[in-house]
């Protein structure tokens, strides 16, 4: 009798462990489930822009990853080269949408008045320090991006990690491309530059 219920007592203990263990593993696949479908931290810094006057510039951001919609109260920080003054921004909603092969582009407003696309937020004028610095979306994977200085023709942007110069092509998160200035812009300073250049030769002759 005391040998059964020594078992019986046993048996219940050993169901109670069971179901506690199923518990904790439910627990666990339901928390990495959920990180995996709201998290941010695959997103990488890869382009950098200003002009002369910081009244146009942009930080483009891009993940091949989905899930990494949740942006809300994250930060980007950028130092200048002594490491002395910071500059925060954050970002105030999360990203709707499939992230999956996705940008979304951080831009000052004065981007858009310039033939660049609509930025998913907008950040102050002078964010970024065109004599270079350090650029760091918070918590990535991606960490620190220091950067030399930026070209400030108002055109060419600054490629990360690599800090190599191509012509500006920002993206937002819709996938609206745009290039700052706008090409008529660049025609017309094109056109401009000629003019110039045929009057002086009338001058000179």
């Amino acid at each position: 009798m005391n040998i059964g219920s020594k078992t019986c007592r046993s048996c219940g203990v050993s169901r109670a462990i069971g179901v506690i263990r199923s518990a904790a593993f439910a627990l666990t696949a339901a928390f990495f489930a959920g990180s995996a479908h709201a998290a941010f931290h695959l997103w990488v810094i890869q382009e950098l822009f200003t002009n002369l006057d910081g009244t146009q510039q942009f930080i483009e951001l891009f993940t091949p990853s989905f899930g990494q919609g949740s942006t809300a109260s994250t930060q980007i920080q950028v130092k200048d080269q002594a490491g002395t003054t910071t500059h925060t921004f954050t970002i105030p909603t999360n990203i709707a949408g499939d992230t999956t092969n996705h940008t979304f582009l951080i831009a000052t407003a004065g981007l858009q008045l310039a033939g660049g696309p609509a930025p998913d937020f907008i950040m102050p004028n002078n964010f970024l320090f065109a004599a270079g610095g350090t650029v760091t979306y918070r918590f990535t994977f991606q960490g620190d991006v220091p950067y030399t200085a930026l070209p400030v023709d108002g055109i060419t942007s600054h490629i990360v990690p690599g800090n190599t110069n191509q012509v500006n092509s920002p993206k937002n998160f819709s996938n609206q491309t745009g290039s700052v200035p706008e090409p008529s812009t660049w025609g017309a300073l094109g056109l401009g530059g000629m003019g110039f250049f045929f009057l002086l030769r009338r001058r000179t002759a």
